[in-house]
């Protein structure tokens, strides 16, 4: 791994403090830290009076101990003379009420006034601190995305969304036509009076809310971009997505115009199956090329109870197999104060290097040592391509109706069946070449554009298959629900039409009410490859018929019995499969990824135990335990053990532990 590091405040412990921790640095095999995200008040402490004096000496004492800096610009934290001179600078919620200063994020990404002063101090940090051999990248602002303020509707955002609207549909007629404002009086005559939609209102407004906001954020951040591409030619630029799995933000528009991907990943706040699909998020952003892990735990997300010692390096190690190339800890000292005072670093607040450093620093020095033996590897490679689509998601968030399907759940259990079965997965958007898959499943896609229905037909006709579930191309382009039977442009590929569908909760008991109801499952059975299957669905039932494709599984009770449950259909070479439920039982959706990943030809494995991941990176395999239990694994092959316990083509791991065999010795 290129990048071993921690993120690192000298403006809150000031200048003397610094050569005593780039020491305990490098003797921690610490060659990168991330400065600056927070610290704009420290570099501009007036309007246009920069102190910058502090932060080269940090750089220059950093690069004296061979260390390197990922500089940040620290748009996500302005100051109080800019957001208390300037409060059309700041961020104003949906009830008119505007940020108070001491957050973050409270500034409004449409303000010229704000897009003036980010300008200003980008460029002047830009044009210093180029001059560092030891500056090799930049992060923009930090964590940008909605999730902690919503959307600005200030007058700028009301302005510039009419304006962006105009561009989009050109008449009022024609926004009216695509909104769908027939309904409840909503036609509109004059476009101001169109005004972003809070939460809860039309679909279709709000849909539009969503990207005017994302297009607006994103514009801010590769205004940045350009500046710093244009003063640091010869760095890396990007900007680091937070926690989540998913943001409102598109971060695969932004990616493709970006240098690199950047994760901030704490493996402690979400299940271990949940950070592989981040990971394998991540390497799919940019195909062929490395990911940054940008924030990663010291310790707990918090101050609770600490990770089991060897979870750090699992943890790490494990980010490595999968394709990053660097692993920042999040930080290097627990503050004394402030908002994130909870939060751990290497060093306890008292400057110890305790027990969370020596972890740190034992798990560095092995990566390391070994990956300068390991040599440059391959990334891994998938066979199967799952598809995130933001329209999908944006249309999900933006309507009342079916947030029962929880498209982040949706997805998330879906890969969790690769996950089980040690099944690499790439995470692509609708536009990514297909033809490297043998199989792409599609996470109840409810919008499909024609484009992508024509790539469809094409893979599967030259041998690809097609597994697709849930609410298929049910909803336009604009949130609204067609006119006409589903899935849109692709009834011929699936062999069916969808009428519609049914939530599988009640609400029709004599006890049952909306705000208590009744979740029930429905029976579904029939054969796949010649075994009976059975098994129930909850959540959602699609109301379909066949038109060509062959029924696998049928509906077998309630107001849908005797329909088709499975349908697939052959076409050219490859299969299209389709199932119309949302959520199955476990055996029962095993059972069907099972079946589809053998119809393309996939290989996987039932006798991993959970938790337990074995990932290739060309000739090289890993081998890690994320569970509490030891584990003895065959592994089927034969090279030189570099980590670990493996003899006659068998891995023993101890809890938390990993093994890298290389097969090329």
């Amino acid at each position: 791994m290129k990048y071993l590091g921690c993120a690192y405040y000298p403006e809150y412990w000031g200048l003397d403090r610094v050569p005593v921790d780039a020491a305990l640095m490098k003797a921690a095999s610490v060659n990168v830290v991330r400065i600056g995200e927070f610290a704009w008040a420290r570099m501009e402490p007036e309007d246009g009076r920069f102190d910058l004096d502090w932060l080269h000496r940090t750089v220059e004492i950093l690069d004296a101990h061979g260390i390197n800096v990922l500089m940040c610009t620290p748009t996500a934290t302005p100051p109080a003379w800019l957001t208390c001179s300037h409060l059309e600078s700041r961020f104003m919620r949906a009830d008119g009420r505007r940020l108070e200063h001491g957050t973050r994020r409270h500034y409004c990404y449409t303000s010229e006034i704000y897009r003036h002063f980010t300008r200003r101090i980008v460029e002047k940090l830009a044009s210093e601190f180029s001059r560092h051999s030891n500056v090799v990248g930049w992060q923009i602002d930090n964590e940008p995305d909605f999730i902690e303020t919503g959307f600005c509707y200030c007058e700028n955002c009301q302005q510039a969304f009419q304006a962006w609207l105009k561009k989009r549909y050109g008449t009022l007629p024609e926004l009216n036509r695509c909104w769908g404002t027939g309904f409840w009086c909503t036609d509109y005559s004059a476009w101001d009076q169109v005004r972003l939609a809070p939460p809860g209102l039309a679909p279709a407004r709000v849909f539009d809310t969503r990207r005017f906001a994302n297009a607006q954020m994103s514009d801010f951040l590769l205004m940045q971009a350009d500046i710093l591409k244009r003063l640091h030619p010869k760095s890396v630029v990007s900007t680091n997505l937070n926690g989540e799995v998913f943001t409102d933000l598109d971060f695969g528009n932004l990616f493709e115009k970006l240098d690199v991907a950047f994760k901030d990943l704490y493996f402690d706040i979400c299940t271990m199956d949940v950070n592989s699909l981040i990971m394998d998020q991540f390497r799919s952003f940019k195909p062929g090329q490395s990911y940054w892990v940008t924030e990663t735990g010291a310790g707990m997300c918090g101050n609770g109870r600490p990770a089991h010692k060897g979870q750090f390096n699992a943890w790490m190690w494990s980010n490595y197999a999968h394709g990053a190339d660097a692993h920042v800890v999040f930080r290097w000292r627990t503050c004394l104060s402030g908002q994130e005072q909870n939060l751990e670093g290497m060093l306890e607040h008292s400057g110890h290097p305790g027990h969370r450093y020596q972890i740190i620093k034992e798990a560095f020095g092995d990566m390391r040592k070994l990956t300068a033996q390991l040599g440059t590897l391959p990334l891994p490679e998938a066979a199967v391509a799952l598809i995130h689509d933001y329209d999908t998601m944006w249309g999900y968030k933006s309507a009342n109706i079916g947030s029962q399907i929880g498209y982040e759940r949706t997805f998330t259990e879906i890969h969790k069946q690769f996950y089980r079965r040690n099944v690499r997965v790439d995470v692509v958007s609708p536009q990514a070449d297909l033809s490297r898959y043998s199989l792409v499943i599609l996470p109840s896609l409810v919008m499909i554009k024609p484009e992508f229905a024509q790539r469809l037909k094409e893979f599967v006709a030259g041998g690809g298959v097609v597994l697709a579930q849930g609410q298929l191309g049910m909803r336009d382009d604009h949130n609204s629900y067609l006119s006409y039977d589903g899935p849109d442009h692709l009834q011929e590929l699936f062999g069916l039409r969808i009428h519609g569908g049914m939530y599988l909760y009640s609400c029709v008991g004599p006890e049952e009410t909306p705000s208590k109801p009744t979740d029930f499952k429905t029976r579904i059975g029939g054969q796949l490859d010649g075994q009976v299957v059975c098994g129930s669905a909850s959540v959602w039932l699609g109301d379909l018929v066949g038109q060509g494709g062959k029924a696998l599984l049928s509906v077998q009770e309630d107001l849908f019995e005797g329909q088709p449950a499975v349908v697939e259909r052959a076409t050219g070479k490859g299969l299209a499969v389709y199932a119309a439920a949302i959520r199955m039982d476990d055996d029962l959706t095993g059972a069907l990824y099972e079946y589809v990943l053998n119809k393309a030809g996939v290989a996987f494995r039932r006798d991993v135990p959970l938790h337990v991941e074995i990932i290739n990176r060309g000739p090289v395999v890993f081998a890690i335990n994320h569970s509490g239990q030891p584990v003895e694994l065959a592994l089927n092959i034969r090279g030189t053990v570099l980590r670990g316990s493996f003899k006659d083509g068998k891995a023993s791991l101890l809890p938390y532990d990993v093994v890298i065999v290389d097969t090329r010795v």
